[in-house]
């Protein structure tokens, strides 16, 4: 067998396998794969990687003569002094359609993510309001009104069942990397994290609802200030309001 022809088509193996050799090149390779089992074996493991490459991003058969082309412009700018590593543009094109599948993957696993996060947030938000409208049913639940800074509301405060649901109007929606942070208040004016209350622009209120980590008679009121996103151990930011209860 001569040896730089099986290496010539050897290097056609991956842009065969892509259907991406012009009919010549085709008949060529096939004679010689009827007589070389090392090929035979190498092209099975391409076929089986483009199978799922060309359901998703068809191959377009290049002119020989444009993969020629390509070839010399390769080898004319490699470094002198270094090996010079030859790719046909069948594995040009191999290698960018597993780029792309590689980048299809990326961004479908991101839109997976984004799209749990959000569910997982439609279902903490209707939990909320399903706490809150139970609680109008407490004959323990005690009712307080507020108006402070332009916002107005009430809370809902149950100190029975250690919740807290806030309904706030007119919360401006904070720039990005700012959040509204809720915290409950005892007698010696130490703040405990109450967690978040988010308002969204389309709608004129925000709900949010506390599960207080102690018993709520351990405190006398709740204050929201702004912080960083991710919150703050203690509060920093500006205060929004404050509510004895």
């Amino acid at each position: 067998m001569d040896q730089n022809n099986h290496i010539a088509l050897q290097e056609n193996l991956a842009a065969y396998a892509l259907g991406a050799l012009d009919p010549q090149e085709t008949a060529a390779l096939e004679t010689h794969l009827q007589t070389c089992e090392s090929c035979r074996a190498e092209l099975a493991g391409y076929q089986q990687i483009s199978t799922g490459l060309l359901a998703a991003l068809p191959a377009r058969p290049p002119r020989s003569a444009l993969r020629r082309s390509l070839q010399q412009r390769l080898a004319a700018q490699s470094p002198r002094g270094r090996p010079r590593f030859s790719w046909s543009l069948g594995q040009l094109v191999f290698a960018g359609l597993l780029a792309a599948l590689i980048g299809l993957n990326l961004l479908t696993i991101s839109q997976v993510v984004s799209l749990r996060r959000e569910q997982a947030e439609l279902l903490d938000q209707k939990t909320s309001e399903q706490t809150a409208l139970a609680m109008l049913a407490y004959p323990t639940t005690k009712s307080v009104a507020f108006e402070q800074n332009g916002v107005s509301g009430s809370l809902l405060v149950d100190k029975q069942r250690n919740l807290v649901a806030v309904f706030a109007w007119n919360l401006a929606v904070l720039p990005a990397g700012k959040t509204y942070q809720m915290w409950l208040i005892d007698p010696q004016g130490d703040r405990t994290s109450g967690g978040f209350i988010k308002p969204e622009a389309d709608y004129p209120f925000v709900m949010a609802v506390i599960n207080s980590p102690k018993p709520l008679t351990d405190f006398t009121g709740l204050g929201i200030t702004v912080e960083p996103s991710g919150g703050s151990p203690k509060p920093t930011g500006p205060r929004v309001m404050h509510v004895d209860f």
